[in-house]
């Protein structure tokens, strides 16, 4: 099985990474360990569909998860949990 992770699982963990805290692009970059190119792709979508926001802190440029998006990574969650909790029989 592949260790890669689907464009959904990467979208959530951006989303859950600035839930708390504005992160910038470098730390993000760092902590998802993908290209610089899939980041910047990835805060594109997740800005389009206003699940993030950019914000100019003290003339960095950081992102947050907007409410819209932590209602998305909520759904998110309680889908996989549904469907793919492992202490259910079916």
């Amino acid at each position: 099985m592949s260790s890669r992770r689907t464009k959904f699982e990467t979208w959530a963990e951006v989303l859950e990474f600035c839930l708390r805290s504005k992160r910038t692009q470098t730390w993000l970059l760092r902590e998802t360990r993908l290209k610089t190119s899939a980041i910047k792709e990835n805060l594109q979508f997740l800005l389009s569909r206003n699940l993030i926001e950019q914000l100019d802190d003290e003339d960095i440029i950081k992102y947050q998860t907007t409410k819209r998006g932590e209602e998305a990574l909520k759904r998110f969650y309680t889908l996989i949990n549904e469907f793919f909790d492992l202490n259910q029989s079916s």
